[in-house]
Order: structure tokens, then sequence, then C-alpha cells
């Protein structure tokens, strides 16, 4: 059991990195989840509910960040002036609005608070990369990677994320309002709090993601995977939805309050 909770904090803290408290932050919540799961086996829980009963007493882990010292991405030295792709670079608060920068590898790279706003940025690569406050602003974000990158407070309003991945990153304070979002993907990533109110998702995938007060309210959900996620913790109320999305979330206990079927 001690094995299947590290993994389930590693994945808790799968969008932030390896931040220099880690170590010390996991050792300690572990010890207080053994101890929670042990409690609740000597008042006769069976193993599965005794695992489930200690996970879900863990809160919110974007809440406990805030309460230690992390660095989500590690940068590297910049690049050199004549090189296409502002890769492992130091663009905190660049104006790159407008800009073609399709398929560039900005991986690695410090860009807090930069502008993207209505950039072309289709298939670029944004792994490990600091991105907390930036603005993507009606940009082109089709088929972007988002792999363990801090993208805390990140504006992604009116933007094109059609088939864009987000794996192991940390979104909290996003926002999303009037964006596409279709055959896109997050995984293992902290979406708690987000708003997704009145959007069309389409073939979206959130596996293994944090969901705690993440809010789907009229919007319209075809084709949605929530796999290994705790949608009892989300809010539908007054969505619209296909009958096998209806049937994920109802067999998940979600509360689907006002839900219309399609």
């Amino acid at each position: 059991m001690e094995k299947k909770l590290t993994q389930f904090l590693n994945d808790a803290f799968a969008p932030y990195g390896d931040f220099p408290a880690r170590a010390d932050v996991v050792q300690e919540l572990l010890a207080n989840l053994l101890e929670k799961y042990n409690d609740l086996k000597q008042q006769g829980k069976t193993d599965d509910d005794a695992y489930q009963a200690a996970v879900d007493s863990f809160g919110d882990v974007s809440e406990i960040m805030e309460q230690v010292p992390h660095d989500v991405a590690k940068t590297a030295p910049a690049t050199s002036g004549n090189e296409s792709a502002p890769k492992a670079s130091n663009l905190t608060q660049a104006d790159l609005a407008d800009a073609d920068l399709a398929g560039k590898d900005f991986s690695m790279s410090a860009l807090m608070e930069a502008s993207f706003d209505r950039a072309d940025l289709h298939g670029a690569k944004f792994k490990s990369a600091a991105l907390s406050g930036a603005s993507f602003v009606g940009a082109d974000l089709r088929n972007v990677v988002f792999s363990g990158t801090d993208l805390q407070n990140v504006k992604f309003d009116e933007a094109d994320l059609t088939g864009a991945k987000f794996h192991g990153s940390a979104l909290k304070g996003a926002t999303l309002g009037g964006a596409a979002i279709a055959n896109t993907e997050f995984s293992k990533s902290d979406v708690s709090g987000l708003s997704f109110d009145g959007l069309v998702l389409d073939g979206v995938v959130f596996n293994s993601s944090s969901l705690k007060r993440t809010s789907f309210k009229k919007a319209t959900l075809r084709n949605v995977s929530f796999h290994h996620s705790a949608v009892k913790y989300a809010i539908f109320d007054g969505a619209i939805m296909d009958k096998l999305t209806y049937a994920i979330l109802k067999g998940a206990k979600a509360t689907l309050t006002d839900v219309i079927i399609l």
C-alpha cells in the first residue's frame, strides 16, 4: 500500500516538477496518508475503501504548493542571437504578440508574463518552461505541447487549443474564455478551479488530472474522457453532454444537476 500511496503523491505533484522541497513534502504527506490508511483498516474498512478514504482526505495540492518553496521550471542559459528558435531562453515579459512562431521550441525557457497574443504557435513546444502570468489571447495553439510546464495564471482566452497537449502541467488561475477546445489533452495536470463554463469540448481528455472545483457549467461535452480523475469534485450544472460522457460521469459519482443529454 505504501507503493500505491507514493504513486498517488507522485501523480499529484507531477505538474510542479522537481521543486527543491519535493522529497521532504512527499515523505511527510506519505507518512500522514499511511497513518490515515492504517487507522481506517483498524476500523474494519477493506483495503480499497481505506485507500480511497485516505486519498480523498488529501486535499488540494495547489493549496499545499502555496505553502512550500518550489521552482516548476529550471531554465537553461539563453541561446545565441543567430538561432531561429529562442530555445532555453530568458524571455520574461517579452512582447511576442502577432509573431510567426509556428513549430518553435521554447523548452526550458523563462517566459513569465510574456505576451504571445494572436501569435501563430502551431506545433510549438513548451516543455518544462516557466510561463506563469503569460498571455496567449487569440493565439494559434493547435498541436502545441505543454509538458511539465508552469501555466499558472496564464490567459488562453479566444485561443485555438485544438489538438494541444497539456501533460504534467500546473494551470491554476488560467483563463479559457472563448477558447476552441477539441481533441485537447489534459493529462496528469492540475486544472483545479478552472472554468470551462459555456465552452464546447469535443474529444477532450482529462486523465489523472486534478478537477477540484473545476467548472463545466452549461458546457457542451462530446466524447470527453475523465479516466482516473475525481469527477465528483467538479461542477457540471446545466452541462450538455452525449450519452457516453453522461454514463461515464454518472458511474464515477459526479453531481449532474440539470444536465441535458444529447
